[in-house]
């Protein structure tokens, strides 16, 4: 992917030289990150398994990964660290991969797997200069009742949308995402149409939310605006129905955003013009992050008519004067329910980007409403820097083992060289092992729940109790057991699907947390009607 920067050639013979050099190092490029952490290979490496030019990956429930490559269009499967024996899963007509950010930029897994086998893609299309979003159906083993692989038809496309601009070439966002609520989102960088950015109606510099769930089944598209806007998206009262599918506005190169799983926020790492890189805060729709107006935190002043507002600031900038960058937005990092090898507690909630050219990795910490950078951990290899070496890094995901996951799209530009890699806590004999839980909150019965949920907890102790549950915004929507003592044992509470007043809440993400004494365990609950 390569974000605003002109491609790199060398004399063949000093490219037949590295091509021989990094058939022997590729497996051991191994980044600087802090004592008591290791960056390992995530899947193998080899002639059978190498990847060119991975761009994207999305986990599929049960932990299968699969890998989009940007230019050879290829949705490639691994199987635990094993590509899958069906390879690839496919290989997408119709993507336009001429330019240098041009090609197949992102990948999602539906969130109802597998009973909604989807797959949804961002790519160029190229038939035109236009991109679009795209979904497949995916056969083999879905239930991952045998080898794990999966086979994708290319004439099973329905296009979900179609016709968004590509006519700079660059500057094409790329990412595409499912959050907590179950919509899908995508971002578009603005196309060198600066003032776009800011036109609602124009769907350039823009993220989107879109809802899938009533699409139908089967290959075609795209439908009608109306099928996948969202009565509560911000811009619903314009008459053009482009702004009914805007999320947030006002940026430049929204080319990685990433969601806060336990809370649905968003944070989109927007690339900069000449001046700042900055990272971007959705707590709510409607949200404009200033560009052309700002770039980062700094007056841009690029004259556009009737700007919607001024922007918001960023919630973190690094200067990119005089220096070659590109911010690539991470993971907020959240230890998913049932990780065997989570990143420490202290890590909760923290936000993770990285910098395509500069290779940093830097960890954001937030202390009420403000972000600032963590306090050094011993053996970081700068102040600012949590890790070094992240070249060429375009996408984060944390596995369901609860390891950080990224996606090196190669090692100096060099074909064959991408690789998957992950970032773990080192077991330390000087730890003794964990005592048994003195709580547990199960994942609620069922899930998804309709209408009404059963949630289990169990005390090793007598302890004082509170269970609530709250919405994504972090509002209280049910006390369901009020601060009491309760004695050891199993307990298990039904929420009604009902608020504090008795009334029906509607079909929401929700979550639920179980506070035990001083700690305190969550999980989410979605509820459908």
């Amino acid at each position: 992917m390569r974000p605003d920067r002109p491609a790199l050639t060398a004399p063949r013979s000093a490219f037949l030289i590295l091509c021989a050099a990094l058939a022997c190092s590729a497996s051991t490029h191994a980044a600087t990150v802090p004592t008591g952490f290791v960056d390992l290979p995530a899947v193998g490496v080899g002639s059978r398994a190498a990847l060119d030019r991975p761009v994207a990956m999305a986990f599929l429930p049960d932990g299968r990964l699969l890998v989009a490559e940007q230019k050879r269009a290829r949705l490639r499967l691994f199987v635990g660290s094993t590509l899958a024996s069906v390879d690839p899963v496919a290989t997408l007509p119709g993507v336009r991969t001429t330019g240098g950010e041009q090609g197949l930029l992102g990948i999602a897994v539906d969130p109802a797997w597998p009973a909604r086998p989807y797959v949804y893609v961002h790519c160029d299309d190229a038939s035109g200069p236009f991109i679009r979003i795209s979904r497949y159906t995916t056969g083999g083993d879905l239930a991952m009742a045998g080898d794990g692989s999966l086979t994708v038809d290319p004439a099973t496309r329905y296009d979900v949308l179609t016709g968004l601009p590509d006519a700079a070439s660059n500057h094409n966002g790329g990412t595409l995402r499912f959050g907590p609520d179950g919509m899908l989102y995508a971002s578009l960088g603005d196309d060198m149409d600066h003032c776009g950015a800011q036109d609602p109606t124009v769907l350039v510099g823009k993220i989107l939310r879109l809802d899938v769930s009533r699409l139908p089944d089967g290959p075609g598209g795209p439908p009608p605006v109306a099928l996948l806007t969202l009565a509560d998206n911000p811009f619903v009262a314009l008459p053009d129905s482009n702004a009914h599918l805007v999320w947030a506005l006002g940026l430049r190169n929204p080319f990685r955003f990433c969601l806060d799983p336990a809370w649905g926020s968003l944070y989109v790492g927007d690339v900069g013009e000449g001046a700042w890189e900055e990272i971007d805060q959705v707590l709510m729709g409607g949200r404009n992050f200033g560009w052309p107006l700002y770039e980062g935190p700094a007056l841009f002043d690029y004259p556009c008519p009737d700007p919607l507002s001024q922007g918001e600031a960023p919630i973190h900038a690094y200067s990119r004067a005089g220096v070659t960058a590109s911010v690539v937005a991470g993971c907020v990092y959240r230890a998913p329910d049932g990780a065997v090898r989570p990143l420490p507690p202290s890590y909760e909630g923290d936000l993770f980007f990285s910098d395509y050219y500069q290779g940093f990795l830097r960890r954001l910490k937030r202390s009420h409403a403000a972000w600032a950078l963590a306090d050094p951990e011993p053996g970081q290899p700068s102040p600012t820097a949590w890790g070094q070496g992240f070249e060429q890094v375009s996408d984060w995901q944390v596995s369901p083992d609860g390891t950080l996951w990224y996606c090196r799209q190669s090692t100096l530009y060099v074909a064959n060289t991408g690789q998957i890699r992950r970032i773990a806590l080192l077991p330390s004999d000087a730890v003794p092992p964990p005592s048994p839980a003195a709580f547990e909150l199960a994942p609620p019965r069922p899930t998804p729940a309709v209408g009404r949920a059963t949630l289990h907890y169990t005390l090793a102790a007598a302890s004082r109790v509170d269970l609530e549950v709250f919405d994504m915004a972090g509002r209280r929507v049910r006390l369901l057991a009020p601060s009491r003592l309760q004695g050891a044992g199993a307990y298990d509470v039904t929420w009604d699907g009902a608020d504090d007043d008795g009334r029906a809440v509607g079909p929401a993400v929700y979550v639920v947390r179980l506070r035990v004494d001083e700690r305190s365990m969550q999980r989410r609950l979605p509820l459908l009607r």
